[in-house]
């Protein structure tokens, strides 16, 4: 037998609920006849009482059905809440006369053991094969801190030797910018030294400009002189 579906069961809960307050607001209008309690005057036989019974009691097999396949869930538990929301409309008296079931208490989720049973068992067995030696297990501890200790002091060796060479290299390149700095310091005196000289030459010229410009007249007169000289001798010969 196929398993119910939720949803379907729960609209025909909730339209069993609307068939019963329906009833419900009719029995306030009209009570019920003595000839039949379920049925209020006037209405049709085979009406609204048969049709909640009959959903009613294919509510009740399906909501088993799926308890019973797939355990108790929340949607079973709405399917029961509306199942005992209608019993609690149509009333103690009404459900008896009708012969309406109540539901059964919900079966218990049966939990799955962690360990097969089988596993367990073969574990049992080879429990007694499998002893603690707190002696061996101290020496297995006191070999891998032994041995974690001599991995450590590997790199702290390492480490060290690693920060020799770069103390090394630093003095290196220390002595190095030293030297480059005694070589500045030369070049910055020699720099000094030809600046000076500079100086001196170009007060030099700036005396020999200035004496040429205050006797230029007198030069001139001399080399004119020098010139008549050559002529003269040059017309007597």
């Amino acid at each position: 037998m196929a398993t119910p579906n939720p949803a379907r069961l729960s609209a025909l809960g909730s339209k069993t609920l609307t068939l019963a307050m329906e009833r419900q607001r009719l029995l306030s209008i009209s009570p019920p006849s003595s000839s039949s309690p379920l049925r209020p005057a006037g209405a049709n036989p085979g009406g609204s009482v048969g049709q909640i019974t009959k959903n009613l009691t294919a509510l009740r097999e399906g909501i088993i059905n799926i308890e019973n396949s797939q355990g108790p869930s929340k949607q079973t538990q709405a399917l029961r809440e509306q199942y005992q929301s209608v019993l609690g409309i149509l009333g103690e008296d009404e459900v008896s006369a009708a012969g309406i079931e109540s539901l059964p208490v919900p079966p218990q989720r049966r939990v799955e053991p962690l360990i097969p049973s089988a596993a367990a068992s073969s574990l049992q067995q080879q429990g007694t094969t499998f002893k603690d030696d707190p002696q061996e297990t101290n020496e297995d501890m006191y070999m891998q801190q032994t041995q974690i200790m001599r991995d450590q002091d590997t790199q702290l060796e390492s480490l060290s030797q690693s920060i020799g060479r770069q103390h090394h290299l630093s003095l290196q390149i220390n002595d190095e910018l030293g030297e480059q700095a005694g070589l500045l310091e030369g070049l910055d005196e020699d720099l000094d030294r030809t600046g000076a000289r500079l100086a001196r030459a170009q007060r030099t010229m700036n005396k020999v400009s200035k004496g040429a410009k205050e006797n230029w007249s007198t030069l001139t007169i001399g080399i004119i002189i020098l010139v008549l000289l050559l002529l003269i001798i040059i017309f007597k010969t």
